[in-house]
């Protein structure tokens, strides 16, 4: 079987996965599609980001606008690769999923050649950024279903609109029928499409103020299931916390989200390329930030700090 991901699809939302790496199969857990998109979009991509700051310096350092590269600049090539396949490395020993598939999109880049073209380097950069950019776009659109958006497919989401996946299918004593699946914005752009199609309500947790999915439709739900104190779940502990769980009138919880909408608007600019200010941050300024940060509010919210000692971490200026 060719290296990538395996996905089955099954009812209400649950998902088989199997990998095949460079050392044969890997059966993952099974998950839902709502769990890997929520998940995904909290994940820290700290040490990820810091590694495409560094790729992204070594391209900018090359001329390639030169008929020839120079000794110097084939040297700091040859560094980019090394580093590209460092982390493909490191990605499969510790989250294979990952590793796996960005091995596999770097195979699908140079499939057929000999050895990576110079223009390779800045379409590998690309697409280990698109990750980061991916992440970005997700919190926009769950903020937008959050607030009741239509989501826009004829202009801002018109990448979401059409998609094409490898379908396998395999008959038994049943036809069989899975998605092959080889780059991580791949995986996530499919899962995305089915989390949308679910149309599931979009909340915020009034405790912590992270995005959750209620369990019932019906329900009025404010809480999340997520343990966040001595094992205990923000919907245990909520009601024990008054003076912390309305989150209109959370001022930490209030303070993190506004900085970090403001840290989002300063790290577009870097995604978008425009004109630089001494504003601007790298991929990795915005991910040392977001962990501090989102570390701070949830001390805060277990009693391990108090407000002030939150929000003088959590504030930018």
């Amino acid at each position: 079987m060719n290296k990538g991901v395996y996905i089955s699809l099954l009812k209400k939302g649950q998902i088989k996965r199997q990998l095949i790496t460079v050392s044969g199969e890997l059966s993952l857990e099974d998950t839902n599609i709502i769990d890997e998109i929520i998940e995904f979009s909290e994940l820290s991509l700290d040490p990820y980001a810091e590694v495409v700051d560094y790729l992204r310096s070594l391209i900018s350092s090359i001329d390639f606008s030169a008929p020839d590269l120079s000794v110097e600049d084939i040297a700091t090539l040859d560094n980019f690769w090394e580093t590209v396949f460092d982390l493909v490395t490191t990605l499969e020993e510790e989250q294979p999923l990952y590793g796996t598939l960005t091995r596999t999109l770097m195979e699908n880049m140079l499939a057929g050649k000999e050895g990576p073209a110079k223009e390779d380097a800045e379409k590998a950069l690309f697409a280990l950024s698109d990750v980061i950019h991916f992440q970005f776009m997700l919190d926009t659109l769950l903020s937008d279903m959050l607030d009741r958006v239509p989501l826009d497919l004829d202009k801002k989401y018109a990448f979401l609109k059409n998609a094409r996946v490898v379908q396998v299918l395999t008959l038994g004593d049943t036809l069989d029928a899975r998605y092959f699946l080889r780059s991580v914005p791949t995986y996530y752009y499919f899962l995305l499409l089915h989390f949308i199609a679910m149309k599931p309500r979009v909340l915020k947790c009034q405790c912590c103020g992270r995005y959750f999915i209620p369990k019932t439709a019906k329900k009025e739900t404010k809480y999340c299931d997520r343990v966040i104190k001595n094992g205990r779940t923000c919907k245990q502990i909520a009601p024990h916390l008054k003076h912390k769980v309305d989150y209109k009138d959370n001022i930490v919880v209030r303070t993190f989200d506004l900085a970090k909408d403001m840290m989002h608007k300063r790290y577009q600019r870097t995604l978008d390329g425009k004109s630089s200010t001494d504003k601007d941050l790298t991929y990795n300024e915005y991910y040392k930030w977001l962990d501090k940060a989102t570390q701070a509010r949830d001390d805060y919210l277990a009693d391990l700090i108090s407000a002030e000692e939150a929000l003088s971490i959590i504030k930018v200026s």
